[in-house]
């Protein structure tokens, strides 16, 4: 005997399903909403830290060899962990900084998870998988190849120059032998990277990808000593002036923003009073910097400020060599400091030509 008032068993049925289906929605909705703003936050830490180089929109190429992280090949042949790596351990010998706490750069892992949420936001293709066995080949046919097609943008031993560094442990450490043969083949459409798959044999390219492994740099880049601080301090700061007691140096920035690095080692040898700021992570001052610099990086100048004088010069340096300079001098133009200026050549050409270096 069916009860008053009761619901047919089908009616209830559907009523559940109605009330399954809403909340399904909700819970997608609410999945949506917590992603977007992720990603959201992503971009914000993008801005800051990326885009002077890798370009506003992951074009690349903004500064010096940094990549192009939103192009469509290079983001469905990445792996999640490639890019994670890359961001926290950087590229050990270029301009890419490591960005990871735990390799003394200011990125927490949940801050890298959001930058990862934001690169992969532009991502149009799925991603495909490209296997991570070992290839085979001949390196001595790859040298020539890569002598051929390769050394007049990456570099003679892979240190980058016209384009990306394929020399640096990091990369070798997390690109598989698979990964480094679909960019040769595709190469990296809208960037000056060609796809090779036309010109090149398949076995020319598997000579290429084991000639390619030869090159890997024995440049360190393991995580920093739990007792180095690197948050910014005041105390970096002290005797932030070259040789306070002497005349100020005088320069005239090219373009109102550079000085040569023959003219900042002629002023520095000739023991004239000015200020030399590193301008890059605190990490990568720690492993080497131009000799009595002060570490301030770009993203501290407002912290440093009220602890710089500004009746002495004082030049900005970094490896690419005007992005984080650049924003450093600009940071500091902007709190009325005038005498300020770039190390046009940046730091590597500062060591490469012997001046004088520092380590911490």
């Amino acid at each position: 005997m069916r009860l008053k008032n009761m619901l047919p068993l089908g009616m209830v049925i559907v009523a559940l399903a109605a009330v399954s289906f809403a909340l399904a929605q909700a819970e997608d909705a609410r999945a949506e909403d917590a992603h977007t703003k992720i990603v959201h936050t992503g971009a914000g830490l993008y801005a800051k830290y990326c885009a002077f180089c890798h370009g506003k929109q992951g074009e690349g190429f903004a500064a010096d060899e940094a990549n192009a992280l939103a192009n469509r090949e290079f983001l469905r042949s990445a792996t999640d962990d490639f890019i994670v790596q890359g961001i926290v351990k950087g590229r050990p010998g270029t301009p890419m900084s490591a960005w990871g706490k735990e390799y003394g750069g200011v990125l927490a892992d949940d801050d890298v998870s959001r930058l990862l949420a934001f690169i992969r936001a532009w991502q149009v293709d799925e991603s495909i998988e490209i296997g991570t066995e070992t290839i085979e080949g001949d390196a001595d046919k790859g040298a020539k190849t890569y002598k051929q097609l390769c050394a007049s943008c990456h570099g003679s031993e892979g240190q980058g120059g016209m384009a990306v560094s394929v020399n640096n442990p990091v990369l070798h450490e997390t690109a598989s032998d698979g990964f480094l043969r679909y960019a040769i083949a595709k190469g990296r459409p809208g960037t000056p990277m060609p796809g090779f798959k036309r010109q090149l044999l398949a076995g020319d390219i598997d000579d290429l990808v084991v000639f390619l492994r030869t090159l890997k740099s024995d440049v360190e880049h393991g995580p920093i000593s739990d007792d180095v601080d690197v948050s910014f301090s005041k105390d970096r700061l002290d005797n932030a002036v070259l040789n306070p007691d002497s005349p100020p140096a005088e320069f005239t920035p090219r373009a109102g923003r550079f000085v040569p690095a023959d003219s900042i080692y002629a002023a520095m040898a000739a023991g004239e009073s000015f200020i030399i700021l590193d301008a890059r992570p605190h990490n990568d001052y720690l492993q080497a910097h131009v000799e009595g610099a002060i570490s301030v990086p770009f993203y501290e100048v407002d912290q440093a400020v009220d602890h710089l004088p500004s009746d002495r010069w004082i030049i900005t340096y970094c490896v690419c060599p005007h992005a984080m300079s650049g924003k450093a001098l600009d940071r500091l133009r902007d709190h009325g400091f005038e005498k300020t200026a770039i190390l046009d050549e940046g730091f590597f050409e500062w060591t490469s030509r012997g001046y004088p270096v520092g380590h911490q």
